[in-house]
């Protein structure tokens, strides 16, 4: 229990000490800020940017549900490319040979060190993405309107959920590659490619990217995604603990 505690104080002090906190905070209040906004003016823009006799845009007037989708919308491109990398850069001592040997050489169960270190990745990204969505939701109840309790947790379950899944796939590339560079650009690629899984048929109620949607579903339509989501994380986080143990000490300047 001691060694768990002690990892997962490397890793809050590591997230303070880097500023990844502090850009994981700036990052998605940004975007809680943007988001009602850009949904109330939006009508604006688009007249704006089809100004033309040849063009005209109609769109109709923004209501509440339109400002937390544009706010999740935007949240989870950046900021989810954000988290994946504080995942990945969690384990960011294994990609070098000195603090690759040290910990290695003094722990049996890799996974006591590591799991602890993602828990608390987590933890700080699904906080920075709720303080995020109480502002985009107090913003837009100011200016469009009250928004229902059950569409905020509805959409604040699913996306903490997807940032979750998103996190350990990551943290399973790292794993597999023990390189911080190619694992962030690889876990990016696959993030941009998940959403393309929604156009197969037989996959589209089962896939996890329709958590993105959380903002125009009903509950009933986001368990299965829950489920999917969950059993991917569960089993990145199973399949990278045994990786681990496995790897031979990285000696190689």
């Amino acid at each position: 229990m001691s060694l768990i505690l002690a990892s997962a104080g490397v890793e809050v002090r590591r997230l303070i000490r880097s500023g990844l906190l502090v850009g994981l905070l700036a990052v998605f209040a940004f975007f809680g800020l943007a988001g009602p906004a850009l949904a109330l003016y939006m009508p604006e823009i688009l007249g704006a940017a089809a100004g033309t006799e040849q063009l005209s845009i109609q769109a109709a007037e923004a209501t509440p549900e339109d400002g937390v989708a544009v706010f999740n919308q935007s949240a989870m491109q950046l900021g989810l490319i954000l988290a994946v990398a504080v995942a990945i850069t969690s384990l960011s001592w294994d990609s070098r040979p000195g603090s690759s040997i040290f910990y290695r050489t003094r722990v049996t169960r890799l996974a006591r060190l590591t799991v602890p270190r993602l828990i608390i990745g987590w933890i700080a990204v699904i906080a920075s993405y709720t303080i995020a969505l109480v502002l985009a939701a107090g913003l837009t109840a100011m200016f469009l309107g009250p928004v229902e309790p059950r569409q905020l947790i509805g959409v604040g379950t699913a996306s903490a959920i997807y940032l979750v899944m998103a996190m350990s796939i990551g943290y399973l590339i790292m794993t597999l590659t023990r390189r911080t560079a190619p694992a962030i650009a690889s876990a990016t690629v696959l993030m941009l490619m998940l959403p393309l899984l929604s156009s197969i048929d037989h996959l589209t109620a089962w896939a996890p990217t329709t958590l993105l949607a959380a903002p125009g579903l009903e509950p009933a339509e986001l368990a299965r995604p829950l489920l999917s989501a969950t059993v991917v994380s569960a089993g990145c986080i199973v399949t990278a603990s045994l990786l681990a143990t496995r790897h031979s000490l990285r000696r190689e300047a």
